[in-house]
């Protein structure tokens, strides 16, 4: 769970501010805004890559500010927009490095490790990419490992970065479709930042919308419209 309190995101001076909110464990969050609005920003600082201009943010009700950075790991995942390529990478090898933040120095997984690999590996349903590199996948086909390297990381929070802004529509709504599951199923707090509005909508989620004028982030429930969604984050178009 991650808890904010009167948070303010930005470098030098607040990009965006939020007020006290909640984002809960078994419940997914969509983050949509208009580019460059600080969406990226938002997730950064709330994964503890970046200090808040001010406000606090709490993750599993401990201030971020006193995590070491080196324990992060055990607390949150984070998926960039873009895949990591590296040749002669096994989907396995790759998946692999989620556990990274409990092996020892020489990096050497053990029997539970491997377990809880190859049972993330059948719930996503991509037991048939484990032995191919990872430069040979199709775009879709990174995401769903790069979304399996998350989940064998064991954190209560997974945080993505438009994970579908390279993908066409059938892989977008798969990618969408087994990050709502993860976040039942596992009981797992999962923040997208995603410009697919059309395929978030009327998913059962919740929703964190960027106020284009007031620059201000809010929670609003699985109700949220697409209308909605647009005269909030989108309020210089014509609806």
């Amino acid at each position: 769970m991650i808890r904010i309190e009167q948070l303010k995101v930005g470098y030098h001076s607040a990009l965006l501010s939020f007020p006290s909110i909640e984002l809960k464990q078994g419940e997914m969050y969509a983050l949509v805004g208009r580019n460059g609005i600080g969406k990226s920003t938002f997730l950064k600082t709330i994964t503890g890559q970046l200090a808040p201009i001010e406000g606090i943010v709490f993750m599993n009700s401990r201030n971020i500010a006193t995590i070491p950075f080196n324990a992060l790991p055990r607390f949150v995942s984070y998926v960039n927009a873009r895949f990591p390529l590296v040749d002669f990478l096994s989907v396995h090898s790759f998946i692999a490095l989620g556990r990274s933040p409990y092996t020892n120095l020489l990096g050497k997984l053990n029997s539970d490790d491997l377990d809880i690999i190859s049972s993330v590996i059948k719930q996503l349903n991509i037991t048939h990419l484990k032995d191919r590199f990872t430069s040979e996948l199709s775009d879709g086909e990174r995401q769903l490992v790069a979304i399996a390297k998350a989940v064998v990381q064991q954190t209560d929070i997974i945080v993505l970065d438009e994970p579908t802004a390279f993908l066409d529509y059938a892989n977008k709504e798969e990618v969408l479709n087994q990050l709502t599951s993860i976040a039942k199923a596992m009981n797992k707090c999962v923040i997208v930042a995603t410009h697919d509005i059309d395929l978030v909508v009327n998913k059962g989620i919740q929703f964190l919308l960027i106020d284009e004028t007031l620059k201000t982030g809010n929670i609003y429930d699985t109700t949220t419209t697409k209308v909605d969604i647009l005269a909030t984050c989108f309020k210089s178009m014509h609806v």
